[in-house]
C-alpha cells in the first residue's frame, strides 16, 4: 500500500461523514432517480469512505507538494540550526544574548518568507 498522509481521527470523521452520506444520496436517488445530484453524491461519499479507509487522501498530497515546490523551507524548524546548537553549548551566555538570537532566527524566517512571496507574486 502507498504512503498514508491522514490521521486516524481525519480517516474516521472520513469513513463517518461517507457513509452518512452515502445513504443520504441513496434514499434521495430512490425518490428521484433522474437526477445526477444524488448520485455525485452517492460517488464522492464512496471516494471518501475509501479514502478514509486507506489513509491516503490523493487531494492532501498534492497539496503538500505543491506547497513543498513553493516554499522549500520550514516554518516550523529553525534556519539557524549550527548557532542554535553552539548557543545550546555555551552555558555562560547570558540571557539578553539568547533573546537576541531568537530574534535574528525570526528575522531570517521572515526575510526568507518576503523572498518566498516575491518569487511567488513579482511585482
Amino acid at each position: 500500500m502507498g504512503k498514508q498522509n491522514i490521521g486516524t481521527i481525519n480517516a474516521m470523521v472520513r469513513i463517518t461523514l461517507g457513509l452518512f452520506f452515502i445513504t443520504y444520496g441513496a434514499v434521495r436517488v430512490t425518490k428521484r432517480p433522474w437526477s445526477q445530484r444524488y448520485w455525485v453524491i452517492i460517488l464522492a461519499s464512496a471516494m471518501k469512505i475509501a479514502e478514509g479507509i486507506v489513509k491516503y487522501c490523493p487531494v492532501t498530497d498534492m497539496v503538500k507538494q505543491q506547497v513543498e515546490t513553493k516554499f522549500p523551507f520550514s516554518l516550523l524548524t529553525s534556519s539557524n540550526s549550527n548557532s542554535n546548537s553552539s548557543s545550546n553549548a555555551d552555558s555562560t551566555t547570558d540571557d539578553s544574548s539568547e533573546h537576541d538570537h531568537s530574534n535574528n532566527s525570526t528575522t531570517d524566517k521572515a526575510e526568507a518568507i518576503e523572498k518566498a512571496a516575491e518569487n511567488i507574486n513579482p511585482s
